[in-house]
């Protein structure tokens, strides 16, 4: 059941591409040791890089600026030293959840009295939790403890399908498709609430290998009635089909009953393969669209979950923030969706990013232009949304990975810097949270302030 795919063998360092939520394969810095003797040097050449590094940035900004004279603000560039702060003073925050007015009377007689968290988190795969040399529990504890983290997102259901804990639920047993890598859930949430650390179970929704083979009448099929399966290998459970909603609805539910604060739906999507086109979704009203469903899914969950306590959080691909394209294709509508979830997650890591991205040669080398660029566009894109009318929080998800699968000259060797210059981005927008990715739980803690900021 490996999930991203770890290079089997004797090697105790594994590196291979990496991605985040909605993409799962594993990023491990390999570390090299130094002989003393060298420290002189090593701390020379730093400077003379960082130095270097300021000039070129502030070279490259320059031209930046220049061209978009005319088009709109530039996007500013950090500082090299990528400032080591908290939200800046005085900073605009854009307005959402101004309400909790949902379209069409959706949940017209919900009262909302569930306490909202700022949230700085981070990843764990529970699959790996102290498996070899990736961390421990105890170890994740510990680094949120000790710095401004505050909460943990969870798998509690992985993308191929198994459910990570020991589960009650009859249909999830009646699939085999429980590992429960947490014999006890309530007792392992509790261990976390003994250090304050909010709880996100994470779920990966539509992407299924288990379910679709138990249930293929849940699945996407193909036009003779067999399961379909796209380009990559990868099946899918059908977002217009009902047993399929409920199926997912209630795992969230005995996360939920067990104590999380929120569920998170990954792969809130249907698959991104052209081939696609070619599947057969069952018996659709006229008219529905991919987008329909995806949101429809979403609203049911809302409806079931939001009245136990919880909050309900959804991933994106960060490019439908400007693509109606990419938005169609999978089903994903940024607005539509923000309707509803009480937290939108666009995935905006630098390195998934094309070459030539929004004036960006390499987005993977510029973190900071880039997810400044994404987040102002997502200001604008949910200003589209009336005041008065329930918006979604946006907790954006950042890279602390390196993306060297790019090749020489197209990445950027991601530390503290790099992260900083992320998170700093986030604040200039006006957004106040954010999650940390790192598929093996190697997160950077020199880029995190020691200060909970309470």
């Amino acid at each position: 059941m490996d999930k991203y795919r770890y290079e089997k063998g004797k090697r105790r360092r594994r590196k291979t591409k990496s991605a985040g939520p909605d993409f799962g394969r594993i990023y491990k810095e390999k570390k090299y040791s130094r002989l003393p003797g060298f420290l002189v040097v090593l701390l020379l050449s730093v400077g003379i890089g960082v130095g270097s590094y300021a000039l070129a940035d502030y070279n490259l900004n320059k031209k930046e600026e220049k061209s978009q004279e005319g088009v709109g603000s530039p996007t500013p560039s950090p500082n090299v030293t990528a400032s080591l702060t908290q939200a800046p003073e005085g900073t605009e925050a854009p307005a959402q959840q101004t309400g909790d007015i949902y379209p069409d009377g959706f949940m017209s007689d919900f009262v909302d009295t569930r306490e909202k968290t700022d949230v700085k988190g981070i990843y764990v795969n529970t699959a790996y939790l102290g498996r070899g040399d990736y961390p421990t529990l105890d170890e994740l504890i510990a680094l949120v403890d000790e710095t401004e983290l505050n909460a943990m997102v969870i798998d509690i259901k992985d993308d191929v399908g198994n459910i990570l804990f020991d589960s009650d639920n009859p249909l999830v047993n009646d699939m085999n498709a429980e590992v429960a890598h947490i014999k006890d859930l309530s007792a392992f949430i509790a261990k976390l609430k003994e250090h304050d650390i909010y709880c996100i179970a994470r779920i990966v929704a539509f992407k299924d290998q288990v379910a679709t083979k138990k249930k293929p009448e849940y699945a996407v099929r193909n036009k003779d009635g067999s399961v379909y399966v796209d380009r990559e290998g990868e099946r899918w459970l059908n977002p217009y089909n009902e047993g399929a909603r409920e199926y997912l609805v209630g795992i969230a539910k005995e996360a939920a009953e067990a104590g999380f604060d929120e569920i998170n739906f990954d792969y809130l999507r249907t698959s991104a393969s052209a081939s696609l086109s070619n599947a057969d979704f069952g018996n659709i009203p006229e008219g529905m669209t991919r987008i329909d469903a995806i949101t429809g899914f979403v609203k049911y969950a809302c409806q079931e979950l939001k009245p136990m306590g919880v909050f309900v959080s959804g991933d994106v691909f960060g490019t439908i923030i400007n693509s109606r394209i990419d938005g169609e294709g999978i089903g994903q509508s940024y607005v539509e969706l923000s309707r509803y979830l009480d937290y939108i997650c666009p995935m905006v890591y630098p390195s998934h990013y094309s070459f030539g991205y929004g004036g960006l040669k390499y987005p993977d080398t510029k973190p900071f232009q880039l997810i400044l660029m994404e987040m102002k566009s997502s200001v604008k894109k949910l200003s589209d949304i009336p005041k008065g009318e329930h918006c979604a929080e946006v907790r954006p998800w950042l890279q602390d990975f390196t993306a060297s699968y790019l090749g020489a000259g197209r990445y950027a060797s991601y530390g503290p810097q790099e992260l900083r210059a992320q998170i700093s981005a986030v604040y200039s927008a006006g957004y106040d949270e954010w999650l940390l990715w790192n598929a093996g739980m190697f997160f950077t803690k020199d880029g995190l302030l020691r200060d909970k900021g309470e």
